[in-house]
This record gives structure tokens, C-alpha cells and sequence, in this order.
């Protein structure tokens, strides 16, 4: 056994220290001030402060900017409100509902927030964190965390506890308060001194710094609220509100009546979607856009199929057609092609020919060869007849420069993402951008050969062209449709868990890929052979009746 580590700190500085030395007093031994340093990723693992060092080892600082210090940040502000709620009021029933352009909108069941309430709330926040308490994280048998959720009467924690398939659990303690989170917390509450908290809607929302560490002076209204609402809703008439309750349902084999309620459900959303198109009249072209994974694929030929059943002919018209031609495709920052950005298609091209079918002119549509990265014309004619309609799927739909020559009439605008989802506890959902990942990870390994640590590679970029291309139009659009499934995380536990632990400890992607396969640890598996054919979900893993 070594005496002493060897430990790199940010890359670029060298020291040794005696074996089990702690993380936090071996970089202060060359860095000062850590104000901004929320954990350490330590040999491709978060670690806090307190991890002790026993092998040589790698220390990179985690700060707010980045994924994983969002989290901690976010994560410590919701313990530091569960605080502050707790000496106010004693038993607050929180539930986080969504987060909305990164800020985080919860409404307390049990309690009305008036302006005055909200502001006494973020007052002792403020409280608690100027005192700097002290965080810490603790392991605790299953009993004892079941003596404590009981006198805290947390149900929901409680009910997810029930099925759990470790013996313990891992709690944060601060001030004599408890609760736990679904990942790490900063070491202590005065970590998170920027931070808002403003009326919204029926509840607040808790508002998180922007990239320079300012809060927003005006928090714009959001369109996908009402699809938060709807889902919480349907998901208490189904008694499904939470992951205990879905693991219930898996164990006691009640998960059929699940899937056929929630496959219902979506067969709704798109009938509902239907009849405003038929009502907007003279609609010519759908487009329909959505973050990666959201479902595009298989909600398009859905789509379809109920448009035929009122009298329309739909006619799929794909974006990745309209791709410039490779040599004339734009470099990213490292000098890589870059395919997500709205200039990597013709715009020019795809304006003419959608506004010259939009005229009744004939027009050969192209096909692009990604092998030799150009479009070719293979004599596919189009020319829209009285009840053809174009459905125009692809990530830059949404985008009115490519449809700047189409009349406004003519044009019904969709977006599709997994926007709701199911809580873990009142603190927790599970996350929509997880989702997503998990989503595309299953099928990309399945269907195109891609390792999990080239999924992990490419999500990055992926997620700022989302950013960047996408979101800025949701709040445009004509209908918002939530391709979200209540027991789709039973579902890809089966799937992606043996997956994640294809990661190796050498990886970049280590920490990522043991978060999420803990995640996942909170659901039961679940058979999948009494998911329909149809359903959304089999575009990713399988067995579909859908082309994916």
C-alpha cells in the first residue's frame, strides 16, 4: 500500500499527499478559494469534499456551469427550500412540477402561496444560507429511513421505499433537518447565494443564476404549462403519482391496465390534434419538430393514419433530404461538420419547392446520399392535390426561416418532446433530457452500431442544437404533444442498464453512466410483451410496426 498519492488537480498541477487524504484539503493545499467549487470529479466520479484519496488520482473542479454542477446547485436549493418551508410551516406539501427554461416551478399542496407567503419563504432561505450550514450526507439502514419519512410524513418517499431493492438509503442531513435527493448536494448552504424565488401560475418558481451568474429580470410565460397540469391530472385519475406507486403496480402484475390507459392516452392527444387542424381549414403543411428522442418518428406516421381517417392524404416530406451538400456544410469549434445548425440544410432549396407546392406547382423532390454526402434527383415528382397534406418532420421544423415563404394559414405548427413525467418524490421528476438520452442510447446501439460512449459523445452537441434551434419556438407553436409514457422507465431499465455498465472507469462518461443506471435503480423491470405495436416506445426498442 502507497504512503503517499499522487494527485493532478485542474490538469495542470502535481502534488502528493498521505494515503487517505481528503479531496477538499489536498486541493487547498495549492487553491485557496473554492467558493464556486460544488464537488470534484474525481477519476471520472462526482465526489464531495470529504472523499478521502486512497490511489493516485485526477481532480477536475465541478462549478456551476457545468451539467453536473447545475444539478448540485439546483439539488441545494430545494433542500435549503424543504428547510426553510419546514420551520415555516412544519408539514408543506411540496411537489416539484417541471423545470422551465432551468428554473424549477414546485406548488405546495396543503398551502396557498400569496405573494406575501413566497416572499417570507425566500427571506429565511436567505437566512439559511448566509449562516452557511453545514451539509452532510448520510447512509442510513431502510428502517431507520422508514422511522424517519414516517415522522416527517413524506408519503411519497415512503411508497417509493416499499420496493426498494437496497437496504439503505442515502440522506442529507443539515441543521437537524432532513431529506433526500437523487444525487449530490453542495457541502454546505452557502453555495447557493444567487437564486430567486417569484410568483408563478398556482405556485412559485424557484429561479437558478444564467451563464454569467445574473437572475433574469423577467420570467417569460411558457406554453408547455398547461401540458405539466394535464399530465398531473391524468396520472391521479390513473393512481399513478409517483415511482412507489408504479413499482406497486409492476409487483402486484396491475402494469397492463398501465400501459393500455396510457397508450389511450396518447391515441387522445392525437385525435385532439386532428380536430384543430381540421378546424384551422385550409392547412396544407404540418410541421412537426421535438428535441432528439422525442418520438418524431413514430408520432409522424401515426399522425398519418388518423389524418387519413378524416379525409386528408398525407405526404411525408423528411428534412435530412434538404441537407447542403457535404463539402458546403458548416464546421463546428473543432473544425467538425456540423449537422445540427439550421445552415447545414438548403433553405433556399426547401423555401422554393414547399411555396411552390403550396401554389399547386409540380416539383421533383430530392434525396440525399449520406455516403457520398449529396442530393440527388431520382425523378420523384410531387404536386399537391385538394385533401394532399405535407408532413414535414425534422429538428428545424419549427424554424420560420424555412417556411418564410408559406402563408400563415397554411401552415400548423407541432412540437413533441417526453415534457411530463412521473415524480420520484415531491423534490425529484424524473427527467425529460434523461429520457431522451436513455431513449436514444437504446436505439442507436440496437439500430445504427453506435457504442454507448459515442452516445454519450454525441448527446453534447445534440443538446445545444436543441438549445439554440429548438426551444426558442416552442412558445410558438400550434399544439404541444407529450410523447411521455408513465411506465416507460420500467421499460428501459431492462433495456439500458446493461448498457450503462458497458462504460469503463477509464471513461469521461463514468460518473454519467453510474448516475443514470442509479436512476434507474428506483424502478422495477417490467415485461414489455403487453406493449402494443404501435406504441411510441417501440421506436426505440423494438418489435414496432413503425419504419424507426
Amino acid at each position: 500500500m502507497k504512503n503517499q498519492i499522487k494527485v493532478t488537480i485542474e490538469n495542470d498541477k502535481v502534488i502528493e499527499v498521505p494515503y487517505k487524504t481528503k479531496a477538499v484539503d489536498a486541493v487547498k493545499k495549492i487553491y485557496g478559494n473554492l467558493d464556486d467549487v460544488l464537488a470534484f470529479n474525481i477519476n471520472n466520479e462526482v465526489k464531495n469534499y470529504d472523499y478521502e484519496l486512497v490511489m493516485d488520482s485526477k481532480i477536475e473542479f465541478i462549478k456551476y456551469l457545468s451539467d453536473d454542477g447545475y444539478k448540485i446547485y439546483a439539488r441545494t436549493l430545494k433542500m435549503i427550500l424543504y428547510m426553510a418551508l419546514t420551520s415555516l410551516y412544519s408539514n408543506a406539501d411540496v411537489e416539484f412540477m417541471s423545470t422551465i427554461n432551468k428554473d424549477q416551478y414546485f406548488v405546495i399542496q396543503n398551502i396557498k402561496l400569496t405573494d406575501e407567503k413566497i416572499e417570507t419563504i425566500k427571506q429565511k432561505m436567505i437566512e439559511i444560507i448566509k449562516k452557511d450550514l453545514p451539509i452532510t450526507k448520510k447512509v442510513v439502514p431502510l428502517e431507520e429511513a422508514f422511522v424517519l419519512y414516517t415522522a416527517s410524513n413524506d408519503i411519497d418517499k415512503l411508497e417509493n421505499m416499499e420496493n426498494k431493492l437496497k437496504s439503505y438509503v442515502s440522506i442529507y442531513f443539515c441543521d437537524g433537518m432532513y431529506n433526500s435527493f437523487y444525487g449530490m448536494l453542495a457541502p454546505s448552504t452557502g453555495y447557493t447565494k444567487i437564486f430567486d424565488l417569484i410568483p408563478y401560475k398556482e405556485g412559485a418558481l424557484l429561479v437558478l443564476p444564467d451563464e454569467n451568474m445574473n437572475i433574469k429580470k423577467q420570467v417569460t410565460e411558457h406554453r408547455m404549462y398547461d401540458t405539466f397540469i394535464e399530465f398531473n391530472k391524468l396520472n391521479e385519475k390513473i393512481g399513478i403519482t409517483n415511482v412507489g406507486k408504479l413499482n406497486d403496480a409492476v409487483l402486484k402484475n396491475k402494469i397492463t391496465n398501465i400501459i393500455q390507459v396510457s397508450e389511450a392516452i396518447h391515441q387522445r392527444e392525437l385525435i385532439e390534434l386532428v380536430q384543430q387542424i381540421e378546424k384551422k381549414k385550409n392547412v396544407k403543411m404540418i410541421l412537426i419538430a421535438g428535441p432528439s428522442s422525442s418520438g418524431k418518428t413514430t408520432f409522424a406516421q401515426k399522425l398519418g393514419i388518423q389524418l387519413k381517417l378524416t379525409g386528408y392524404n398525407p405526404i411525408t416530406i423528411s428534412m435530412d433530404n434538404y441537407f447542403k451538400e457535404r463539402k458546403d456544410t458548416p464546421l463546428d469549434e473543432n473544425g467538425k461538420y456540423n449537422f445540427e445548425c439550421v445552415e447545414a440544410l438548403d433553405i433556399e432549396l426547401f423555401n422554393n419547392q414547399m411555396k411552390s407546392l403550396i401554389e399547386g406547382k409540380t416539383v421533383e423532390l430530392p434525396e440525399f446520399d449520406f455516403v457520398v454526402g449529396t442530393k440527388k434527383y431520382n425523378g420523384k415528382y410531387l404536386k399537391l392535390n385538394a385533401n394532399d397534406i405535407l408532413i414535414i418532420e425534422g429538428i428545424h421544423a419549427l424554424n420560420p426561416i424555412l417556411t418564410e415563404f408559406t402563408p400563415a394559414e397554411n401552415k400548423f405548427k407541432v412540437y413533441i418532446a417526453p415534457i411530463a413525467t412521473l415524480n420520484i418524490d415531491g423534490y425529484t421528476k424524473v427527467s425529460s433530457t434523461d429520457t431522451r438520452f436513455l431513449r436514444r442510447m437504446v436505439r442507436d446501439y440496437s439500430t445504427r452500431g453506435h457504442s454507448v460512449e459515442k452516445s454519450f459523445d454525441l448527446w453534447s452537441n445534440v443538446k445545444k442544437g436543441e438549445i439554440k434551434y429548438i426551444f426558442p419556438f416552442v412558445n410558438s407553436v400550434d399544439y404541444i404533444y407529450n410523447s411521455s409514457l408513465i411506465y416507460e422507465p420500467s421499460v428501459m431499465k431492462t433495456f439500458a442498464q446493461p448498457l450503462l455498465l458497458q462504460v469503463p472507469k477509464t471513461s469521461k462518461f463514468y460518473a454519467e453512466a453510474r448516475r443514470l443506471y442509479a436512476f434507474l435503480n428506483n424502478f422495477l423491470p417490467m415485461e414489455t410483451v403487453n406493449i402494443p405495436v404501435d406504441s411510441l416506445i417501440r421506436e426505440f426498442i423494438g418489435s414496432g410496426c413503425f419504419n424507426r
